[in-house]
């Protein structure tokens, strides 16, 4: 009864690393990820594809800035900004004696911010609705 707790706590875990809205398939070695090892490389995996995806979405953020204001200087001033934010609203799961399981809630917290900003990034290189 243990053991089938533990595996279903490590599926809903995986499900939730890479979420229903994911823009990409886990890789097929996540979908039956068991240990606490392998859910750590998933979900780093996930926020890299989350990440290339946010680059993409930036530079056509950037490129709907420059017509907008003949330059990407606000823009770029406004990444540098949410990059720290990211950076610091992730490290407080960064827990003193924080276990195995640390590395999956810091990649889930930055997953989950850096999904968000490629959604606004999208929306400004799309004219905001315009």
């Amino acid at each position: 009864m243990q053991a089938r707790i533990g595996t279903l706590t490590l599926a809903v875990m995986a499900l939730h690393v890479f979420g229903a809205q994911a823009q990409e398939a886990p890789p097929a070695e996540c979908l039956n990820a068991q240990t606490q090892t392998d859910l750590n490389i998933c979900s780093y995996k996930a926020y890299q594809n989350a990440d290339k995806a946010l680059n993409e979405a930036y530079k056509a953020a950037v490129s709907e800035a420059t017509s907008l204001w003949g330059s990407p200087d606000k823009l770029r001033d406004a990444q540098r900004a949410w990059i720290t934010y990211r950076d610091k609203a992730c490290e407080v799961y960064n827990y003193p004696d924080g276990g195995s399981i640390q590395p999956l809630l810091i990649n889930e917290c930055m997953l989950k911010i850096t999904k968000d900003r490629t959604h606004d990034l999208k929306t400004f290189a799309a004219g905001l609705g315009n």
